[in-house]
């Protein structure tokens, strides 16, 4: 009676497994029916003005529901800034981007479209890209913050060697503030000579740290942080600042003095 117990022991488990293996081999698999993105279109491709009006469109491929089509809009920096639902209108999906810029950012944009499903299924993408000018950029304005009028010229001695001017500037843009640029400044020495390293960039980055000392980032206002050591000429040194917008106009120069002194 024992050996016929041990004996159907592992028939019973053999059983049992065939059972299971036969069960397991009718699960189906789910078929994933990834929807295609077939081809795209917009227009127009290029503005100038802060008004954009683009008419957008996509042609779609899928087995299974479609969820929605975007097109996703992203600035030059980047950016995501808007997103269009297209809607289904019998052959394709369309809509418009209607957008007034709240600052005149010019530069390409890019566009990019998808498609998803309602089992949360993504097409592949496919990516346009349109352009803003600005022709008739108005110019940009520059002024002081805070500049010195004179610094005296280091002996050379030790712990005598460098004297450090801090220079700050205030920008601004008829056109937005992300419109501008850059500011920078040449400077002349008494002899009038230009100084060797002309131009010298400022910096609205945030970076505290010597030699940009900025507090702010994107502020409008550049710093910088320069120095004279033993051998700097004596006598009045000009310096002419200018700010620069992103269509490359700059503003009128402002002019400031700095006399060294012994």
């Amino acid at each position: 009676m024992r050996k016929l117990k041990y004996f159907l022991l592992p028939l019973f488990l053999g059983i049992l497994m065939y059972s299971c293996e036969k069960e397991n081999s009718n699960v189906i698999d789910p078929i994933l029916n990834i929807p295609r993105l077939d081809s795209v279109s917009y227009s127009p491709n290029s503005f100038d003005t802060s008004h954009i009006v683009i008419n957008l469109r996509a042609y779609v491929t899928s087995i299974d529901p479609v969820a929605y089509v975007t097109a996703n809009i992203f600035n030059p920096f980047g950016l995501q800034d808007s997103t269009v639902q297209l809607t289904f209108n019998g052959s394709f999906y369309e809509g418009i981007y209607n957008r007034i810029l709240p600052c005149w950012l010019i530069g390409n944009y890019r566009i990019e479209f998808t498609a998803s499903t309602t089992s949360g299924l993504s097409s592949n993408t496919i990516t346009e890209n349109f352009g803003v000018t600005n022709t008739n950029s108005a110019k940009p304005l520059i002024s002081i913050i805070y500049f010195p009028d004179s610094l005296r010229r280091p002996s050379g001695n030790p712990g005598d060697t460098l004297t450090l001017a801090f220079l700050k500037v205030q920008t601004s843009d008829p056109n937005g503030p992300c419109d501008m640029l850059s500011a920078f400044f040449n400077s002349v020495r008494p002899d009038g000579t230009s100084s060797t390293n002309n131009p010298f960039s400022m910096f609205d980055d945030g970076d505290v740290f010597p030699f940009h000392c900025d507090t702010v980032a994107n502020d409008g206002k550049y710093s910088l942080l320069i120095g004279i050591d033993s051998g700097a000429q004596l006598g009045n040194y000009t310096f002419k600042f200018n700010s620069k917008d992103r269509s490359n106009v700059l503003s009128d120069t402002l002019i400031k003095f700095i006399h060294v002194y012994p």
